[in-house]
């Protein structure tokens, strides 16, 4: 059975800021033909959770010039075992981004360092190291330097999966040189080299990593092109061979209208129409919008940046509540965008409501109260939202990109399972939203078949994991990389 650690610095239920939380949560459970592992830091807040966790070792880490002391904690979830990284100096935090890059630099290369020290302190050695984002780039290139004078690394293959290539962790070059003690010539020419005396993480794994994955198969196209490559689209070119596309899926036995935990009256594809009214009038009333069950509730919970497209919605929403549609908008976000939120809510009142802040109860009675789930997004890795959406019988109207291109199929009758518009306008987004409007409102019958297409389609783990399994089976049979000469 193939070993795998799966590195990551979030995971839902312990802690989550986004969908690499709920990716680390259940891609490992699904990998049934594999022995996973999930590590990530112990953030000080896992400590006001209660979660039961068994101390397991002790040891010491070569870092910032001294020995620091980290202590491992154990925990089984799900079925799968989960280890714990503790050491207050650089993991006391309440979320593992705050947005101060300089913390943020010294916490990831720390778990990075502590990650290399962990393996050979318990005498551990997967076959695969899958690691997750920019904040685990740095081990990539460990691992390339260890297998090269270790003999305890020489079989240990690294997977690399980019969740979003816009967050690159970019730092100061001598610090992260410092941190990490990786050779000059991964900072001067390397992967970790970058733009004006600056490292970057997120360039490291790509570069480094035996493979590299992304979130879905669109994304892995379009990120080798300038428009959504973010400054690497070369690199990603270059290591085309390598570069792969996995769709995520959804875990339906957390997030299912059926047996939601958060849900007090739960509904079914055959109960859906009376569910969901239950909580639309329960929404309108919590928000003070018009309590009238044939509304038509537009729902975007999302984080509140550029990337989501906030500014299509704020640009279309005059247009869009002229018609008598009603739009909740929630999800935390930049400074700017949770502005022009509350601006719109104040600008509409009884027609829009602005509740900007990510809290998970609220979204899941929001999905499921919905008619609609608003993904107007510039570019979209994967999403999970759109997933999510449909299993509760909520349409998305996407922008057809990314992800988004990849699992909802336009609406054509009696195919398709959502509404989807190419442009990134005002006016495109407003046309996929009349689209689905009228049918609500015209041909309730067509709206209800949609409705249940979108409940049974299926966007489980099963077919990613395969994949993902069978990533893992080649690359252990085949060769590193990147090549040596």
């Amino acid at each position: 059975m193939i070993q795998v650690l799966f590195v990551t610095a979030e995971c839902a239920p312990f802690i989550k800021a986004g969908g690499l939380g709920d990716v680390a949560a259940s891609l490992p459970a699904a990998l049934r033909d594999c022995k996973v592992r999930v590590l990530l830091p112990y953030y000080s807040c896992l400590e006001d959770q209660g979660v039961e966790m068994q101390f397991l070792a002790s040891f010491y880490v070569d870092f910032e010039g001294g020995g620091r002391r980290v202590r491992m904690f154990h925990t089984k979830w799900n079925g799968v075992e989960h280890y714990f990284l503790q050491a207050p100096d650089y993991f006391t935090c309440k979320k593992p981004y705050d947005g101060d890059w300089g913390v943020e630099t010294r916490r990831f290369a720390f778990f990075a360092c502590a990650l290399m020290a962990t393996l050979p302190a318990l005498g551990y050695q997967p076959d695969i190291i899958h690691l997750n984002d920019w904040h685990t780039g740095p081990i990539a290139a460990m691992i390339y330097y260890r297998r090269k004078s270790h003999s305890f690394y020489q079989n240990i293959r690294t997977v690399f999966t980019i969740h979003n290539l816009r967050y690159q962790g970019v730092c100061d070059r001598s610090y992260m040189q410092y941190c990490t003690r990786l050779p000059d010539e991964v900072f001067d020419h390397g992967g970790m080299s970058w733009h004006g005396w600056t490292a970057n993480p997120m360039r490291c794994g790509i570069y480094y990593a035996d493979r590299v994955t992304t979130v879905s198969e669109r994304y892995a196209e379009e990120i080798q092109q300038p428009e959504f490559g973010e400054g690497l689209c070369d690199l990603l070119r270059e290591r085309r061979e390598a570069v792969s596309g996995i769709i995520n899926g959804l875990d339906y036995s957390v997030f299912s209208p059926e047996r939601d935990q958060y849900l007090s009256v739960h509904f079914s594809a055959s109960t859906v129409r009376d569910g969901k009214a239950r909580y639309k009038e329960q929404l309108q009333r919590d928000f003070g919008l018009r309590v009238d069950p044939n509304a038509f509730l537009a729902a975007s919970i999302s984080r509140l940046t550029d990337q989501k497209g906030i500014d299509l919605i704020v640009a279309a929403a005059a247009r869009l509540i002229s018609r008598g549609a009603q739009i909740i908008i929630t999800g935390d976000g930049d400074d700017e965008h949770t502005r022009m939120v509350n601006e719109l809510g104040q600008r509409f009142p009884g027609q829009i409501a602005a509740y900007p802040v990510f809290n998970e109860p609220f979204s899941r009675r929001l999905y499921a109260g919905a008619d609609v789930l608003l993904m107007p997004s510039r570019f979209e890795p994967c999403g999970l939202s759109q997933l999510i959406a449909m299993r509760y019988g909520t349409v998305p109207v996407v922008r057809w990109t990314g992800g988004l291109r990849d699992t909802v199929t336009p609406y054509a009758g009696e195919e398709g399972l959502g509404f989807v518009f190419e442009d990134y306008s005002a006016e495109a987004f407003d046309g996929a939203f009349a689209a689905a409007e009228r049918l609500y409102h015209e041909n309730r019958r067509a709206w209800d078949a949609l409705v249940q297409r979108d409940m049974y389609a299926d966007f489980s783990w099963d077919a990613s994991a395969k994949r993902y399994q069978a990533l893992y089976e080649n690359l252990i049979i085949g060769t590193a990389w990147p090549l040596d000469d």
